[in-house]
């Protein structure tokens, strides 16, 4: 199967980076996550991303987060994106880019792989992830 266009690539991703992730709005995920949703860095499925973003916040409430998409392509129903990072935290920066894999049905994320590196960037500023 040929590579689609990049014009042809389901916007659910890029609403996923630009809402849910650099906006931290949470109350996206049930529309654009499949209710199977696996995400490849932590556990719990689409509940436990909802309540990632939350208890991220209140945990490090002056964190700054802002993925920048670079390159998107899609092939069946995977999407490939990469993406550039910076992330602050009490006065800590860290950037840098990265890859990330989705794979979609019905419109929707059913898997996750985020984007590589971003578990480092927090840690970096000083960010734990839940284990």
């Amino acid at each position: 199967m040929p590579p689609t266009r990049l014009h042809d690539v389901p916007p659910v991703v890029r609403r996923f980076i630009e809402e849910v992730l650099n906006k931290q709005n949470a109350a996206l995920v049930d529309e654009l996550f499949a209710p199977d949703y696996v995400n490849h860095m932590m556990p719990g499925g689409r509940e436990g991303f909802k309540q990632f973003l939350p208890m991220l916040r209140s945990a490090s409430p002056d964190l700054k987060m802002e993925f920048n998409i670079e390159r998107m392509m899609a092939e069946g129903d995977y999407v490939m994106m990469r993406a550039s990072s910076r992330l602050s935290y009490n006065g800590k920066e860290a950037t840098g880019s990265g890859l990330g894999e989705y794979r979609l049905v019905n419109g929707k994320i059913v898997e996750d792989w985020p984007l590589s590196g971003a578990a480092e960037l927090l840690q970096q500023v000083g960010v734990a992830l839940p284990g």
